[in-house]
């Protein structure tokens, strides 16, 4: 550790956060044992990302630790899975299930880093379009947070069916221009 006001953050948020996510932690992770590994990971996985990227982004430090653990919970969880269904199968599999076990575990998986920043980006675009016109952030918000069908945000709104659309379809075009998506 080097920045002062980097660790002075770290630390702040370390004694704030530790409890709640020691306890999630032990009540998702796979086995009892691990729990310290994946605390650790956590932790470090953190440290590393405030470092490169900065903290200023982070609104609640805490849900972003849970994600981090989540995260953290799933792949332990998975890679023992992945190792007990391997070990039971291969004494009993043939060349092309072997070749198709090979291609499943060696599938490139999404890092953490790219699904926060996926997250950070979906989370800018959405307050870009909710800070415009009203109806167009009634739209998105029913239909996308809501899991309203278009034919029901067109009936909550009194809005016909076909300018629901039209304002959904070149809202996603214009933040597709504007973040280069």
């Amino acid at each position: 550790m080097g920045n002062p006001d980097l660790d002075s953050y770290f630390d702040a948020v370390y004694s704030e956060t530790f409890n709640s996510v020691s306890r999630f932690v032990v009540s998702h992770a796979a086995r009892f044992q691990d729990s310290e590994d994946i605390i650790q990971n956590v932790y470090t996985r953190f440290y590393k990302r405030i470092s490169e990227k900065g903290y200023a982004d982070i609104e609640s430090a805490e849900a972003f630790l849970i994600n981090i653990a989540k995260f953290e919970c799933r792949s332990m969880f998975a890679g023992f899975k992945k190792r007990r269904d391997r070990d039971v199968i291969l004494s009993e599999i043939d060349e092309e299930q072997a070749a198709a076990i090979e291609a499943e575990m060696s599938r490139d998986q999404k890092l953490l880093e790219d699904v926060m920043s996926d997250k950070i980006l979906a989370k800018q675009i959405f307050d870009d379009i909710m800070s415009g016109d009203p109806t167009v952030g009634q739209i998105f918000y029913l239909h996308f947070v809501c899991d309203m069908k278009l034919e029901e945000v067109a009936n909550r709104l009194d809005l016909k069916l076909s300018t629901v659309k039209t304002k959904l379809y070149r809202t996603i075009e214009k933040q597709k221009k504007k973040y280069g998506i």
